[in-house]
């Protein structure tokens, strides 16, 4: 139950978020560059990078969703659920993109 009500907390947040791209702040892009490091095996540069044009790219949902832990499934599929199909498409475009721009980032 407390995971349940936990999830709901966390999307009812991010859905707050502003619908705009993405201005993260300082702890939101040390989570995502931590994140990214640790679930895609790049370094700090790329990661770095890649925070970079997810700042540019992304809503605060799509950032959240990829900070996500890929083993945190209640949380990942509740928040997947409540995206609209603009927002998957952003990330799907973002994950297909953005690590080729950013894989020599030094």
């Amino acid at each position: 139950m407390r995971r349940v009500a936990a999830a709901g907390l966390l999307i009812a947040s991010i859905l707050g978020a502003s619908p705009s791209h993405a201005a993260m702040g300082k702890d939101a892009r040390e989570d995502f560059i931590k994140s990214c490091e640790a679930q895609m095996y790049m370094p700090a540069p790329a990661c770095a990078c890649m925070a970079d044009i997810a700042e540019q790219k992304l809503d605060d949902t799509a950032i959240a969703y990829l900070s996500l832990d890929a083993n945190d499934v209640v949380h990942s599929a509740a928040m997947s659920k409540s995206m609209t199909s603009a927002e998957i498409a952003s990330i799907d475009n973002f994950m297909k993109t953005a690590p080729g721009q950013c894989k020599d980032a030094k």
